[in-house]
């Protein structure tokens, strides 16, 4: 009897892993390509606004990350959690709870979206810091702020129903209207008045509330179509589960402020040197406002947006890392916790010291290429770069060590290896702004990821007796690749950049061939060095492994 209800369950099974695989591709591919493209629109933005870029980009950067603190203080994690809950509540036939989730959600929505859009628009002035042209760029975002709370409440809804193709379609519509809408708009802007720079960065984070309302209104569209669907689930449930709203809404809240937190590290510690470096600058030197935001843009911004082209890969990795972890854990399985964690390592040396070193060796052409050279200090720019990649490396292995201790239910542990490094930050962030100015506040923002780094790791060893030693062959070997990708890469760049002039389209003909070399000596000596091996058999093609000496 056993056995045929085992069999009998094994086509159920298969379906559901091509259902996740499925679903997994499209959340991936929404994920990546809005990545892209929120990276990619700065090319054509900076060169629309001009000789303006740096300070455009500052004010737009210094909006945009309070933003993300009130998206933050909106959503709370609810979207996550709601798909989590849903996926639980249909795995037990009780989609009507599913449904009840979801309009609680959008209750609770409606309500944060407001409460936090009217805070928003009413502290402005004062959010602003002293900044005059701040106020107006963060008035733009409120109507923002109010609408993405109920589109990532839909979208929560759609996961939980393994529904991920609607989810990643309006990601994509999201991401496109807003940077339609934003080039659009600063075109016009700068057409009528080209000295207007601020008034184009207000259309451009304005731009943010147009992308989340177009998404929205395709979830709502998603939705009409599948309403019997879900009505029909929600009338086949069992409907032995019967918890108050108010504790279903508490439930939500337990479970996803912890995650929300850690994963808002880099909101924080960019809010710690918004509100730090301009008060420590103007305390211990004599510079122009107009020039410490353009000091505040090479590193808050410009070299944040290009790191954070890399840094995703070491999420991606943990992400799908994670349900492999947590069924395990979830098993009691000791010993395939350990095997995993020490995969999550070994994958994490390999994506991430590659793409970092790299970055560090392309990073004129590719600061050029996006950045163009209307920054009468390219030079501090690019340096700047080279510095935050390195931060980058130790905030990627953060945000992996943080999504294994919370895959392993230690949420708190994962949160207060983030305080400690962000008091970490602020004690260090003025001695090191008087010695080093901007490179200084890197430094005590890598300071801060280093502690966590340590902190996580030292209580994985404690609690799994995993660490980072353990698979210190592959980071060592991983470490040299990445230094001959580093010199390849370097070396193809000094030799063109030698001849080319110091154009956006000159870096590009640089970029392809440093980074396609680079690129082929770190497969080709992962291959050779036999480097994580079994894992990268899943990315590289078999017969690159086969009868290797």
């Amino acid at each position: 009897m056993e056995k045929q209800s085992h069999e009998s369950s094994t086509p159920h099974a298969g379906n559901l892993e091509k259902q996740l695989v499925a679903g997994s591709a499209w959340l991936s591919f929404g994920n990546l390509f809005s990545r892209i493209l929120g990276a990619l629109y700065i090319i054509p933005w900076t060169m629309i606004i001009g000789r303006y870029s740096t300070e455009a980009n500052g004010l737009f950067n210094m909006g945009y990350t309070i933003y993300a603190l009130f998206l933050m203080i909106s959503t709370a994690g609810i979207p996550t959690a709601i798909s989590n809950l849903v996926a639980h509540y249909n795995a037990i036939s009780e989609a009507q709870t599913s449904l009840r989730l979801l309009w609680q959600g959008l209750k609770v929505a409606l309500l944060t979206g407001i409460l936090s859009a009217l805070i928003l628009g009413f502290l402005a002035p004062i959010l602003a810091a002293g900044h005059q042209s701040l106020a107006p760029v963060l008035w733009s975002l409120v109507p923002a702020v109010f609408v993405f709370p109920i589109m990532s409440m839909f979208r929560g809804f759609f996961q939980g129903n393994q529904m991920m193709k609607e989810s990643a379609i309006s990601q994509i519509i999201e991401q496109l209207a807003r940077i339609v809408y934003m080039l659009v708009g600063t075109f016009a802007v700068m057409r009528v008045n080209a000295d207007n720079w601020r008034g184009a960065v207000i259309q451009s984070t304005f731009a943010a509330f147009v992308g989340a309302l177009l998404g929205l209104l395709y979830l709502l569209y998603a939705f009409s179509l599948h309403r019997n669907q879900f009505i029909l689930q929600a009338k086949q449930s069992l409907k032995k589960i019967h918890i108050k709203a108010g504790r279903l809404i508490l439930h939500i809240l337990k479970q996803s402020i912890p995650f929300v937190i850690v994963a808002s590290a880099v909101t924080f510690y960019q809010l710690i040197d918004q509100y730090t470096f301009f008060v420590a600058m103007n305390r211990f030197f004599s510079f122009s406002d107009q020039e410490l935001i353009v000091q505040f843009a090479r590193f808050n911004a410009n070299a944040n947006k290009l790191v954070l082209i890399i840094v995703p890969i070491a999420g991606a990795i943990a992400e799908t890392s994670l349900p492999m972890l947590s069924n395990a854990y979830a098993n009691r399985d000791v010993p395939s916790v350990r095997k995993q964690i020490k995969n999550i390592y070994r994958l994490f040396y390999v994506a991430m010291f590659l793409s970092a070193f790299g970055l560090y060796a392309v990073a004129l052409p590719m600061y050029t290429l996006f950045y163009g050279t209307s920054d009468p200090n390219l030079q501090a720019g690019v340096g700047l770069l080279r510095v935050n990649a390195v931060v980058a490396i130790f905030y990627g292995f953060f945000t992996v060590l943080a999504f294994i201790i919370q895959g392993l239910n230690h949420s708190r542990i994962a949160v207060r290896s983030l305080l400690y490094g962000l008091i970490l930050k602020i004690a260090f962030q003025l001695p090191m702004i008087f010695l080093l100015q901007a490179t200084g506040a890197m430094l005590s923002t890598l300071i801060g990821f280093v502690f966590s780094c340590c902190y996580l790791s030292l209580t994985i060893k404690r609690f799994y007796q995993v660490d980072v030693t353990d698979t210190q062959d592959d980071l060592f070997k991983t470490v040299l690749i990445a230094i001959a990708v580093l010199v390849t890469a370097w070396l193809v760049v000094a030799g063109l950049e030698s001849f080319l002039p110091l154009t956006r389209f000159a870096q590009i003909i640089i970029l392809i061939p440093s980074v396609g070399a680079g690129g082929a000596v770190g497969i080709w000596l992962l291959v050779k060095l036999k480097v994580a091996d079994d894992l990268l058999q899943r990315f590289i093609p078999a017969r690159f492994f086969k009868e290797r000496n």
